[in-house]
């Protein structure tokens, strides 16, 4: 009988499974950390302005020092560079965790806390995505890839459960502290990996770190499919993920149900998300077309769109609750998809650039969140992210139709079909 999920291929890789249990750990810590800033702010202010300021705090650093990081993960020692983010990241959730227990937390404390630590992440992701590539043979890395990014788009959404039931049941401290114990347990399992050396690492160290980040924009800038791919996401990510922001808003607000509800709700999304990782992860070779690509980026938009329009008109937390599981699909779907594709074309010299150019969609969600806190003062919440949901499900449609170099993508990636 055949399964419609299959052990990924990844997982024969020993490196790349002490790698994966770490990267769980420490994503889980990312998340936790961001969750409990938020609901602190929203408890000291309950403006969504300042929750615009919290993910701007946080991206804004990542954002502008990203392509920096991503220019020494191709020519300095990766593994050592995520170990000294890890211990990094520990210590400053330490110092929340210390300041939340004496009850003089400030929304400045935690915005100064986010820059810096904004600051390390724009050094440590990019040496994450050129790194764990190193750990599987070439036919295991989309289901690698697919692997990761399982991590990233559904324990960002987990991990809020998670922090939603501590602080219901303890504080928000403990929040701060079960991060630092997985920012640590990322930077112990580190230690014994060791990855493919690149034979070109020295003459990359030989170039200008300047010169270097301007080679990487002039590939992707000549390359249709990298800006397409890459512009895309990125539109997604800065007005479609306004959601997660102004969660607070919906939970407290709207749906009148706390922490614990808006961790259910995002624990929902995140259920969404394992499925449609675990779906890609687990195929043989399925790198999906460009046309695939943008379906599933328009049913994102659309899902989005659904659930602040419902959330207006109903206030109905079950609803929520189903819509919140099809966006973490659609949205996972859409993604994993695009790193997919970018995993397989990029060349392994530019890897961590290229990655690093990526990955500012994290930041361009946090910093979407600033415009989304502004319209929300106006339209408030439910419409924000409404219309959020609208612009990415246009800019799909319009792709489909009249961008022909999109959705050809698919032919272009090595092991596409």
């Amino acid at each position: 009988m055949k399964t419609i999920f299959n052990i990924p291929t990844a997982f024969q890789s020993t490196q790349y499974r002490i790698y994966w249990l770490g990267a769980f750990a420490s994503v889980s810590g990312y998340n936790l950390t961001y969750f409990a800033q938020l609901w602190l702010i929203h408890q000291i202010n309950d403006s969504t302005l300042f929750l615009g300021l919290a993910g701007a705090a946080n991206a804004a650093p990542s954002f502008i020092l990203t392509l920096i990081g991503g220019a020494y993960a191709d020519r300095v020692n990766k593994k050592l560079i995520m170990i000294g983010s890890q211990i990094i990241l520990a210590s400053l959730v330490i110092i929340m965790a210390i300041l939340t227990i004496f009850e003089v937390v400030e929304i400045w404390h935690i915005l100064v806390i986010a820059v810096i630590a904004g600051s390390v992440s724009a050094f440590d992701l990019p040496s994450r995505q050129a790194f764990y590539p190193e750990l599987v043979n070439e036919k295991s890395l989309t289901s690698a890839v697919a692997m990761n990014a399982s991590i990233w788009q559904s324990i960002r959404i987990i991990a809020p459960a998670v922090a939603g039931f501590l602080i219901a049941l303890t504080s928000t401290s403990v929040v701060f502290i079960f991060s630092a114990v997985g920012f640590t347990m990322m930077a112990v399992l580190l230690l014994p990996l060791t990855g493919i050396s690149k034979e070109d690492g020295n003459n990359q160290s030989q170039t200008k770190l300047t010169d270097q980040v301007k080679d990487s924009l002039k590939y992707v800038f000549r390359k249709p499919e990298f800006r397409y791919l890459i512009g895309l996401a990125m539109f997604s990510s800065f007005f479609g993920g306004s959601y997660m922001l102004l969660m607070p808003i919906f939970a407290v607000d709207i749906f009148s149900v706390g922490a614990e509800g808006q961790g259910v709700l995002l624990a929902c999304s995140g259920v969404g998300s394992v499925l449609a990782s675990l779906f890609i992860a687990t195929r043989k070779i399925l790198l999906p077309s460009g046309t695939f690509i943008l379906a599933a980026c328009c049913l994102s938009g659309i899902s989005i769109a659904i659930f602040g329009l419902l959330a207006e008109l109903t206030g109905s937390y079950t609803l929520g609750i189903l819509l919140m599981l099809t966006t973490g699909f659609f949205t996972s779907l859409h993604m994993i998809s695009t790193m997919a594709a970018l995993q397989q074309m990029v060349p392994s010299e530019l890897r961590g650039r290229i990655m690093a150019l990526y990955g500012i969609n994290w930041s361009l969600m946090l910093l979407g969140g600033v415009q989304a806190g502004l319209i929300g003062l106006a339209l408030g919440a439910p419409f924000t992210v409404m219309l959020g949901g609208i612009l990415v499900a246009t800019l799909s449609i319009i792709f489909i139709f009249i961008n022909k170099e999109f959705v050809q993508i698919g032919q272009k990636a090595k092991g596409i079909n």
